[in-house]
């Protein structure tokens, strides 16, 4: 299929466009002047490449694209979720490619959400959970997902809604809390942490990939919001005490030096019936493995001095 991707150099991104370059479908994917590709050296050049610019709308709608995905996002990490004019910023982008979607002819169009659009929760929710955000990055995502609903089911184009809740692997920026734990552990000599209560389903980046890849190849599937998400929530404390024994067992965990941010949700699980049923039935059962992977991918980057 002829595939529009945005968001193609980030962290999900990235494993997003692998997934759909190698499966050989004709990818045109958008990026800044300043965008840096290395989380797809190994693929970046088996798609055409169109610079965000005025310009680029009339490239995208010769293009003609059979389905869109949209993961480019302003304000992703934590200090800017809580800014407004960030956060807002990037409605006018997402009714951009609406309107372009309808004028093209586009069939499908994805989009990626977040558990943050639930807000606190105490128990592993679905999909009919009521949506109460309590930062500007879920509120604006919650927005998305009303305007993604209504203008689709007007003009008659399916649509997916994902919401991705916590996530690892290789590559993520280093902000987060795995690649920034085995940083400190090779440049600081202790690190300091909140109690670490919370209990998080991580899940492995390329089974959320491979899930927001699934309806470009589902026919029957039905347009709707679905939770990406494991089904093995951790303590978190567990999570780095084991994270930081298999770096160096010595190195100082100082928890409860941090205060919770606030708004912290201390349950993050999110039911994925709905996904298995009706697109795709995520494998956990490779987790520890991946862990171990992860590991090792920021133990070779860190301990040899890289930033």
């Amino acid at each position: 299929m002829r595939v529009f991707i945005t968001g193609a150099s980030g962290f999900i991104g990235s494993y997003l466009f692998c997934e759909l370059v190698n499966a050989g479908h004709e990818v045109l994917a958008l990026k800044r002047s300043t965008t840096n590709l290395f989380r797809i050296d190994d693929c970046k050049d088996k798609a055409r490449w169109i610079e965000e610019s005025p310009a680029y709308e009339r490239e995208l709608i010769a293009f003609k694209p059979e389905i869109i995905y949209h993961l480019a996002w302003k304000g992703v990490a934590a200090k800017e979720r809580v800014d407004w004019a960030i956060q807002e910023s990037n409605i006018l982008m997402f009714q951009k490619l609406l309107d372009i979607a309808k004028k093209c002819g586009t069939k499908k169009f994805v989009g990626v959400g977040s558990q943050a659009e639930y807000g606190a929760f105490e128990s592993k929710i679905d999909e009919t959970y009521p949506a109460n955000p309590n930062s500007a990055y879920g509120a604006v995502k919650y927005a998305c997902l009303t305007v993604l609903k209504t203008f689709c089911e007007i003009n008659g184009i399916d649509w997916y809604w994902f919401r991705v809740f916590p996530c690892f692997g290789p590559t993520e920026d280093e902000v987060w809390l795995i690649p920034s734990l085995i940083k400190n552990i090779y440049t600081q000599g202790h690190m300091d942490l909140t109690p670490g209560e919370q209990k998080l389903a991580y899940l492995y980046v390329g089974e959320v990939a491979r899930s927001i890849y699934s309806p470009i190849e589902d026919t029957k599937s039905q347009s709707g919001v679905y939770n990406i998400c494991s089904d093995n929530p951790v303590p978190l404390k567990k999570l780095v005490i084991s994270i930081r024994d298999m770096v160096n067992p010595s190195f100082q965990l100082n928890f409860g030096a941090l205060q919770y941010r606030p708004g912290q949700c201390f349950y993050m699980e999110g039911d994925t019936t709905k996904l298995r049923n009706n697109l795709y039935a995520i494998n956990t059962h490779t987790y520890n493995d991946k862990l171990r992977e992860t590991v090792d991918y920021y133990i070779n980057k860190f301990s040899n001095g890289h930033k």
